[in-house]
């Protein structure tokens, strides 16, 4: 294959991953308060969202409890003094009683207008009701903050919310890196020449 054609061919292929990247953007939840699958003291007063990119109007959270009824209240708000715009938040019933709590959110990428949803539960606890086990916060982290009174470490982005795709898009960007390089230096090598031989 001769060297330009394969430079033309790598930089096709290198077009074709960065656009599939951009292409698959979404705003994922990378932590919450209450914190996902935890058990709280108190009742919360809001559930609040941070998500991993910047949210666009439609971005909504939803909370029910175990009967499937409502017990949010009003409409999900975008944080305005969040200055990355990835905050949202949504105000409770008063005094909610024990029990587990669905939350549903739908998130709307400010990038390209992407949805994405998904749903987690957190537990008020209480006398009789069954609490789940709460998520153990990441080692060293120093975040905290209160949530009615109940101080709760704020954990580092979910695990299990981490988009695999970048792993795959950097060995991809590697591997058509190597190609590129590899095709510049059969492009600039010095090209061998026979020596010239007399016969004697």
């Amino acid at each position: 294959m001769k060297p330009v054609k394969l430079l033309a061919i790598t930089f096709a292929l290198l077009s074709l991953v960065l656009s599939a990247a951009v292409a698959q953007a979404h705003a994922e939840l990378d932590r919450s308060l209450p914190e996902v699958d935890s058990t709280v003291r108190e009742a919360p007063k809001t559930v609040e969202i941070w998500f991993t990119q910047e949210i666009a109007e439609g971005s909504n959270i939803e909370v029910t409890d175990a009967a499937g009824n409502f017990v949010h209240e009003g409409e999900a708000e975008l944080d305005l003094m969040d200055p990355e715009r990835k905050h949202l938040t949504i105000g409770l019933e008063a005094d909610l009683p024990s029990g587990v709590y669905t939350v549903t959110w739908t998130s709307k990428s400010a990038e390209d207008g992407d949805e994405d949803s998904d749903t987690f539960q957190f537990t008020i606890e209480g006398s009789g009701t069954p609490v789940a086990s709460p998520v153990a916060s990441p080692e060293g982290s120093p975040a905290a903050s209160i949530v009615s009174g109940s101080l709760q470490a704020q954990p580092d982005a979910d695990p299990a919310n981490i988009d695999n795709r970048a792993l795959a898009i950097a060995v991809g960007a590697g591997v058509l890196a190597a190609l590129f390089i590899y095709g510049f230096w059969r492009l600039v090598r010095p090209r061998r020449h026979p020596f010239d031989r007399t016969e004697k």
